[in-house]
């Protein structure tokens, strides 16, 4: 064998590409190894972490029982079930790590998540996590129900999924806000405010001093507010 040195540097590695190593499994035997080899060890084992990240494979199959380390439905079966689809599943108390995921877990029951395909992020769902119970059959399994926030694509078998929480989502319910414009005086303003709850309300008048008046909430995308005089301003809607 040439030395190393004499090799040429390969400055693009794929994941076809190919070096030899030692097998421990087969008796220190030497075999040639993928980059995708390496890449789905480290998946599908958690190797390389990340902070929030327990990945888990999709399990269809259920013959054998449901595996340590995997998601599921709760009746099994599912391949290519779309994400937007999905409102509930079956999830091991253990990652694929063989690390203990459960307490982490329940941590995100009422928060936002997010469940996504390791090898193709346009694969996932990101959810609410409406509830999270230890199964009375299955004890070493979770149930867990979900809400629909958003998604794109399908659950694929025996694919690996990392669960994490999804930040993004709580800032974008955090930052819900509207600032109504009152140009014209009035004793009664109608805002049109479409944030999907029922918000606190904060009305000034154009010398931005605080005015008080009857909110009434009409629904949860509007309200009326009465005063008892008539003036313009604004009203800051959160």
């Amino acid at each position: 064998m040439a030395r190393i040195s004499t090799y040429a540097i390969d400055t693009v590695v794929t994941l076809l590409d190919r070096w030899i190593g030692t097998d421990s499994n087969s008796g220190n035997a030497t075999k040639n190894f993928t980059a995708q080899s390496i890449a789905d060890l480290f998946n599908d084992n958690g190797s390389i972490g990340i902070v929030n990240q327990n990945n888990f494979k999709f399990q269809t199959n259920l013959a054998g029982g449901r595996r340590p380390g995997t998601v599921s439905l709760i009746s099994g079966g599912g391949n290519n079930t779309a994400f937007s689809d999905l409102t509930s599943f079956r999830i091991s108390k253990d990652s694929l790590a063989n690390t203990l995921a459960s307490n982490y877990l329940l941590t995100l029951v009422d928060e936002p998540i997010m469940l996504a395909q390791v090898d193709d992020l346009n694969n996932f769902g990101v959810y609410k996590l409406d509830s999270l119970t230890q199964d009375v059959t299955e004890t070493d399994f979770y149930n867990a129900n979900l809400t629909l926030i958003e998604s794109n694509g399908s659950l694929f078998s025996e694919k690996t999924y990392g669960l994490i929480t999804y930040p993004k989502a709580k800032e974008d319910e955090a930052d819900k806000n509207y600032v109504h414009p009152q140009p014209v005086a009035s004793a009664i303003w109608k805002v049109q405010h479409d944030l999907n709850k029922f918000p606190s309300v904060t009305s000034v008048n154009t010398n931005n001093i605080e005015m008080y008046g009857e909110v009434v909430f009409d629904d949860l995308n509007s309200l009326t507010i009465n005063f008892s005089a008539a003036f313009s301003g604004q009203a800051f809607i959160n």
